[in-house]
Formats: structure tokens, C-alpha cells, sequence
């Protein structure tokens, strides 16, 4: 083959030295020059910029540039070189790296010239460089000079691109294709020019990328222009589209021989850009192999010509910022599992209980690791980002649930049994409302009186639960622990003997599902709560008691609902309740309760590993009373601190990095659960009838360290006025 015009090794455009740049070259830091910025618009174009940015320079892989040599006393390429000496393929001697003809040294330039050096800078400028030279002193090289230095490249440890800014009308016979079915064997990736004779497809061995055996490992690059056209004379996608990828390659700026410059154009300025974009890939991900190297180039480049993969463009423009960025799905690796979770399910909406604990652990980067893409790369990942703040307790919520049209049934029998249903009726907007009116039950409750000071009890909605401790007096009252069986009906019994009464029951989401199968509740999810109770009445007035409950949740944990990858499973609280209310008054009742609770049995199949030693507790305060202000009113004024967590860590297995074989590393951590500070919160709750079509409820809430955060402050307050026509 003819080296110089007919073997497309060569740019085939003039290169223009320049002397008067060279002779102002000094040896710079590793910062960008005022001209390394002025001329390399490439960068730009492809955007490698953007990598560089993000700290992608290449550090650690090695491309191997089969060329007419290297000038290995350049500026831009004296530190840049895998080995200090260069592999002449024509001699089968390692030799001092030298170029008689410049090619080499541009293309070595585009690829891995250094930053800070003068008046361009390579695609990957950390990358190292092997030196094979092919061509002979005369400008030719024979496909056996061509095989001897790919099989050169590919068995020097390290390499993982191959650049070829050369080629050939005609296939390169037996020799070269069984050496480059060898680097292809040996997990090389081939960069090869797709020629510059403005042909309807690639040159050899460009085109070889169209075989099955290249197992997509050989890209076959195009040119296009400033303006992102395609270059005149550069040959198009044709038969290898889907495997062709184009760059910039019209007056591209590099390293000269001499410590010169040289703008030169043609789809061997254009090839090196692509091979230094496969290394940026390959230094960021090791455990990458060519083949996802290339899919990962040709699926992130930005589309040209006709809409998808065409015969002019192939899969367009080289886009290193889209290729350093996740192609896919971000999954996360899981410590339990040879599954990945998906990274959207990396979430947690904490309840009020673990907020402040895992917020803190969060700020502290507890939840740092990686995420993994389709091709297994990982990237830096703050997962606390996904632990979500308690959802806000609306003043409008509450306001909402005190307007609502809600009438209640009571019935009281002689023997003491006691029936209660709440039915909401829900009118339609429009003119035929009233005709369309629906009537639901909400909640209900019944309590049968037996023989010997025996009962049972039933209810479902908000009712359940209400049976146990102060639940019936206030629902500000109520044990939190047993809201965490949310959704959930209950069945109990109890007896009385003088002034100790026993009950017991459970809670359960079951329950409730059977009832929302015969009315409206759509959602039905929760746990379920084994419930004791003892309680000793302190003559006419007073209570005092003791509850006992064991509480499983479901899909949640201490009231936080998350996704797979953050989900914890199997948490049981054990907990213990001293309550005691005291009548004043006809009217009045005040009423106080403190409950503690063990969470143990935590484990997860996610980050979350396991919780232990978790510790917690709950008060309240308050005073319930009728007929305040006017005949039939209610108020409540409670001062609280909801449920907390006061001790407790948690185990998290964190994916942290990804190794060259492609294995996860996992680093085990514990993060603290407890809370940074308690909240306080002081509410009242007033509703009195105005008349039988109309009622006023006025709310007051004040959160002093809201959520159990040091400092947070809530306050709101709404009136509701309601009216029936």
C-alpha cells in the first residue's frame, strides 16, 4: 500500500505548521493556555468539555495509535507515552519514538496531548499513549507491517483502544483480519477511518465493522465539518450505519513534529476524537468491555441527517458529555441480592418518628454510594436525597375534615350496649344534586354488654381503636403506636370487676378490607396491634391505667412508607402505655399519657439492612370538655410531642464502587436513628353548632421544633364555617 496519496493513513488535506506558535511554546501548568481555548473547537463540538469538567480525562487507560509514529520529545506527547519507546512494526524493533511525517504525531495529539502546554489538547489528556509505528521510511505499509503492530497492541497490557486513521480501497487480506480477529478476541476496541474518498461507504478495515465476527467491537468514523455537515470528502455510512459514527475533522488543531502545530482535516483527525472519547470511557469504567465501550458511543450520539441510524451519518455525532452521563435506567445494587432495584425506588417518606434521625444521617452523607447504569457503570449517588420529609400536616386537611357533612347514629340500649355509625353524604355539583346524593359509612362502632360485666367490641374507620386508653375521650389522645395499624378494623372484648376493668383486642388491616369490600374504602393497608389493658377506677372521677401492645406493620415502618431499595420489612414495636384521666367538673376532663416502645425484628432486603436498638416514645396532655361557650360545643386543648425515636442505629450496605471485573463493592455502615431535638406541639380544637343547618369549628396548632427538628417552627390556625341549604 501506498502511504502518501492513495492509502488513506494520511489526513489528504495540507497541514500548515506553525512555526511562529512553536517558538512560544513553554512548558505550562495542567490549566488551560489562552490558546489551548482559542483553537480547539472540537472540544466543544463534542462536547469533551463537559467531561473534563466532571473530572473525565482518561487517567489509567492506554490507546495504542498505528500510524507513521510519534514525536515522543513533543511538548504536548514527552509525558504522555504508555512506553518510552516506540514499536516499529516495519523492523519488529522497539526504537526511540520518532515521526518523519507528522501524521502520527497529530493524531497521537488529538487523542492524549497534554493540557497546559501550548495550543491544543488531547480528547483525553490523562491517557497514555502506545507508539506503533506501521509505515516505512518510503510511505508504504504492507497488511503484514499492518498485522505485526495490532498484534503488537493487542498484546500489551493496558491497551484497551486501538486507533487506525488508516485504510485501504480493497479488504487487507488474510494476514491483518486474522490479527484483528485477534484484538478483537483479546477485548480491544478498533477505531478505524472511514477514508476520504467521498464514497458511499467506509474503506478497509472501516468497514470490516459490518462482519458478525467484530462482535461490534470496530467503529468506523466519518468527518463532518464546523457546522456539523459532512465533510466533502469523507466517506458516508453506507453498509456500515449501524456500526458508524461521525466527528469533527475539518481543520482540526494538534501536535506537529518539532514542537510545532498543524491544522489538518480528514477522517484521520476525525478518528482519534472518537478513540479519545473511548478512553475517557474506559478510564472512568475499567470493567467496561469494547463492545459496550462502542454501543455506549453510538447510543448517546446526537442524531444527524434523516431521523435514526442513517447511511450518511450512521448513528451521528460523536456527544462525549451524553456518553460520560447514565445510558438507561439507574439501578442500585443490592448486598442481598443478585437483583439491582431501581433507583426510583431508592425512596423513603419517613414518618414524624424517624425524620430527624435519618435527616441528620442523611446531611452526614450516610446514604452515599453509587448507581448503576445499563452497562453496569457507576455513578456518584446521594440516596438520602430520596428520604422525604413527613408529609405536612395541613391546617387545610384538617379544616377539610372538619367541614365535612358527617352525621352520627347513636343508640344506646338498656343493658348498656352501645351502636355508633358516622355516614357521610356526598352531593354531586349540579342541577341534579340533590337526586344524586350518596350516603357512605365512615366509621362504626358497636359495644355489646354481656352477662358478668362482659363485653365485646366491634369498629371499623376512624373508630377502631377507640376502645382502648384515651382514644374515646380525644383522638389528640390516642396511643400513636396503635395508629401505626392504620386502616384497620377491631375486634375486642373486656370485663369489669368493681373498679378494675380488663380489655384486650387486636387491630387489623383484614378486618377493615372485609368492610371495604361492602362500602367505599379504597385504600385498606396497615398492620395489625395485640391489645391489654388493665385499668382501676379511682372512685367516681378518676382513671388510672396500664396498656400493653404488640404492633406488626405492613409496607411501613414506625409510620415511614419507602421503596424496594430503601424498605425495611419484618418491624415489630413492643410497646407499654401509663394513661390517667380525672374528671373536673360536670363538663371537663383532663387527661395525660406517656408511651414507650421497643422496635426490634427490623430487617430489609434493600440499603437498609436492618434497624436495632431502636428506641422511642410519645406524651400528651389535655383538656376535653362540653358546653363551654355555648349549649352543645366541644373543645380540646392538648400540648403533645408525637412519636420519636430516641435511640437506635441503623445498618446500611452501600454500593460505594464498581471494581474492573465488574463486581460491586459494598461498604457497611451505621447511621444513628435518633432524633436531633423533641417536638412540642400545642393544639385546640373547638366546634359548636350555630344552629341545625350551620356549625363553626375553629383549629390552632403550634409545632415548636417541628417533626423533632432543632429550630423548626409551625404555626397555623383556620375557622370553618359550615351551612346546609
Amino acid at each position: 500500500m501506498q502511504h502518501r496519496p492513495t492509502l488513506l493513513a494520511i489526513a489528504l488535506a495540507t497541514a500548515f505548521p506553525l512555526t511562529v506558535l512553536a517558538q512560544e511554546v513553554e512548558r505550562q501548568a495542567a490549566a488551560l493556555t489562552s490558546g489551548e481555548i482559542a483553537y480547539n473547537r472540537i472540544h466543544v463540538q463534542v462536547k469533551s468539555d463537559f467531561a473534563h469538567a466532571a473530572g473525565h480525562t482518561g487517567r489509567n487507560a492506554i490507546v495504542a495509535v498505528l500510524d507513521t509514529g510519534l514525536d515522543g520529545k513533543h511538548l504536548e506527547l514527552n509525558t504522555q507515552l504508555a512506553n518510552s519507546r516506540m514499536f516499529d512494526a516495519t523492523t519488529r524493533k522497539w526504537v526511540a519514538p520518532t515521526d518523519g511525517d507528522g501524521h502520527g504525531t497529530h493524531v497521537a495529539g488529538i487523542i492524549a496531548g497534554s493540557t497546559g502546554t501550548g495550543y491544543s489538547y488531547g480528547i483525553a489528556p490523562d491517557a497514555k499513549l502506545l507508539a506503533i509505528k506501521v509505515f516505512a521510511s518510503d510511505g508504504t505499509a504492507s497488511s503484514t507491517t499492518l498485522a505485526n503492530g495490532l498484534k503488537t497492541a493487542a498484546g500489551t497490557r493496558g491497551v484497551s483502544v486501538v486507533n487506525l486513521s488508516l485504510g485501504g480501497t480493497g479488504p487487507l487480506g488474510a494476514t491483518f483480519e486474522n490479527a484483528l480477529r485477534s484484538a478483537i478476541a483479546s477485548d480491544k476496541l478498533i477505531v478505524a477511518a472511514a477514508g476520504n474518498n467521498g464514497g458511499a461507504s467506509p474503506i478497509w478495515p472501516a468497514r470490516y465493522a459490518k462482519e458478525s465476527w467484530a462482535n461490534g467491537q470496530i467503529v468506523a468514523v466519518g468527518a463532518v465539518d464546523a457546522n456539523n455537515q459532512l465533510a466533502s470528502f469523507s466517506n458516508r455510512a453506507g453498509d456500515t450505519a449501524n456500526w458508524f459514527i461521525v466527528a469533527p475533522g475539518v481543520g482540526v488543531l494538534s501536535a506537529y513534529p518539532g514542537n510545532q502545530y498543524a491544522f489538518m482535516s480528514g477522517t484521520s483527525m476525525a478518528t482519534p476524537i472518537v478513540s479519545g472519547a473511548a478512553a475517557l470511557l474506559e478510564g472512568a469504567w475499567p470493567q467496561l468491555t469494547a463492545g459496550q465501550v462502542a454501543s455506549i458511543l453510538f447510543q448517546t450520539a446526537t442524531d444527524l441527517g434523516d431521523p435514526g441510524t442513517d447511511a450518511v451519518y450512521g448513528r451521528g455525532l460523536l456527544n462525549v458529555e451524553r456518553a460520560m452521563q447514565p445510558v438507561g435506567t439507574l439501578a442500585v445494587p443490592l448486598a442481598t441480592s443478585s437483583k439491582k432495584a431501581k433507583r426510583s425506588t431508592a425512596t423513603l417518606r419517613t414518618s414524624v418518628a424517624s425524620w430527624s434521625g435519618l435527616r441528620a444521617a442523611a446531611l452526614d452523607g450516610g446514604f452515599r454510594g453509587v448507581a448503576v447504569d445499563d452497562f453496569n457503570r457507576d455513578f456518584a449517588t446521594d440516596f438520602g436525597t430520596g428520604i422525604r420529609a413527613p408529609a405536612a400536616e395541613r391546617i387545610a386537611d384538617a379544616l377539610d375534615l372538619a367541614g365535612r357533612s358527617l352525621q352520627f347514629a347513636e343508640q344506646v340500649h338498656a343493658d348498656g350496649s352501645r351502636f355508633v355509625a358516622a355516614v357521610e353524604e356526598r352531593r354531586p355539583r349540579g342541577l341534579r344534586a340533590a337526586e344524586d346524593a350518596r350516603r357512605s359509612l365512615v366509621a362504626g362502632s358497636a359495644v355489646f354488654r354481656l352477662a358478668g360485666g362482659q363485653e365485646l367490641a366491634f369498629a371499623t374507620g376512624s373508630l377502631a381503636g377507640a376502645y382502648f386508653g384515651l382514644a374515646g375521650t380525644d383522638h389528640a389522645l390516642a396511643n400513636p403506636y396503635l395508629c401505626l395499624a392504620r386502616s384497620s378494623g377491631q375486634l375486642a372484648f373486656g370485663f369489669t370487676r368493681d373498679a378494675l376493668s380488663f380489655k384486650a383486642g387486636v387491630l387489623d388491616a383484614g378486618l377493615n378490607a372485609a368492610m371495604g369490600r361492602q362500602h367505599e374504602w379504597s385504600e385498606v393497608r396497615g398492620g395489625r396491634a395485640a391489645i391489654t389493658e388493665l385499668n382501676y377506677a379511682l372512685g367516681r372521677d378518676g382513671t388510672i391505667g396500664i396498656q400493653y401492645a404488640d404492633v406488626a406493620e405492613q409496607d411501613s415502618w414506625l409510620g415511614g412508607v419507602a421503596g424496594d431499595a430503601l424498605a425495611l420489612e419484618q418491624a415489630g414495636t413492643r410497646t407499654i402505655t401509663a394513661h390517667a384521666s380525672h374528671r373536673i367538673g360536670r363538663n371537663t376532663v383532663a387527661a395525660a399519657q406517656y408511651s414507650i416502645g421497643r422496635t426490634a425484628d427490623t430487617r430489609g432486603k434493600g440499603l437498609l439492612n436492618a434497624a436495632e436498638n431502636v428506641r422511642s416514645d410519645a406524651f400528651a396532655l389535655g383538656l376535653v370538655g362540653h358546653h363551654a361557650l355555648t349549649r352543645d360545643d366541644r373543645f380540646a386543648l392538648t400540648l403533645s410531642s408525637p412519636l420519636r425515636i430516641t435511640r437506635g442505629t441503623a445498618t446500611v450496605a452501600m454500593p460505594v464502587a464498581i471494581t474492573e471485573a465488574g463486581e460491586t463493592v459494598f461498604e457497611t455502615r451505621r447511621v444513628g436513628l435518633a432524633a436531633t431535638s423533641r417536638e412540642l406541639k400545642l393544639g385546640l380544637d373547638y366546634a359548636a353548632p350555630l344552629s341545625r343547618s350551620s356549625s363553626l369549628s375553629v383549629l390552632f396548632a403550634n409545632r415548636h421544633n417541628a417533626n423533632h427538628v432543632t429550630g423548626e417552627r409551625e404555626l397555623q390556625a383556620g375557622v370553618v364555617y359550615r351551612a346546609s341549604f
